[in-house]
């Protein structure tokens, strides 16, 4: 009875046609919809999350690509994907308010990060129970002072702007925790805001689930 189906539905199309496929991370647009696997980290174990914006960042030998998600309770977290010798993984990212910087870490220490360079160590002094699985005792300084641009907007099917007045000059770092797999990234930019993220690197199958938007 195949025949009959294509003859009287010959001209039309099927929804599941018109549905746009999504099978990978770099693939997420804004408005789709991630649903994680159950993880260590509480606040995004078994959680959905909508892309709210997808903006760039702009480096000497990389351009990546940061996706906004927001949860069901408002709750902010930042994603990208790695790629480290053809090995894919995902980036979490929450941004830390001063006072949590200072909770991690204390203010002698962390200042030396701006001044010791890359192999310089950082400990941390406590562990606030909800970023227990964000942490590690001891980072040590990855990428130093590494200049970049950061574009609000989606860049990755159009060139970006290398007018400086159309994005944000920053200096990026990066300290590697040497335990879970966690690690802390800082963004000084021109303007002189400072924006420290505590982040943490999981497998592609921390994704369990992902719906396009359309």
């Amino acid at each position: 009875m195949g025949w009959l189906k294509n003859l009287f539905g010959k001209g039309e199309s099927s929804d599941s046609e018109n549905v746009r496929s999504l099978n990978h991370a770099a693939e997420l647009n804004k408005g789709d919809i991630i649903k994680m696997s159950f993880l260590d980290q509480q606040d995004l174990s078994n959680k959905r999350f909508e892309v709210s914006e997808v903006n760039s960042y702009d480096f000497e030998r990389e351009q990546e690509t940061s996706f906004t998600l927001k949860g069901q309770s408002g709750d902010i977290f930042f994603l990208s994907v790695c790629n480290d010798n053809g090995k894919e993984s995902l980036s979490f990212s929450r941004l830390l308010k001063r006072s949590q910087v200072l909770d991690l870490f204390s203010e002698n220490d962390f200042s030396h990060v701006f001044n010791e360079g890359a192999g310089s160590k950082l400990e941390r002094k406590s562990i606030p129970a909800s970023f227990e699985d964000w942490t590690s005792a001891t980072y040590v300084e990855e990428e130093d002072c590494v200049k970049g641009y950061y574009h609000k907007g989606d860049y990755r099917k159009r060139s970006i702007p290398r007018i400086e007045d159309e994005s944000c000059g920053l200096e990026y770092y990066l300290l590697a925790g040497l335990e879970n797999n966690v690690a802390i990234e800082i963004e000084v930019y021109a303007s002189g805001e400072t924006e420290v993220s505590a982040v943490v690197y999981l497998d592609m199958s921390a994704i369990e689930e992902m719906w396009p938007a359309t």
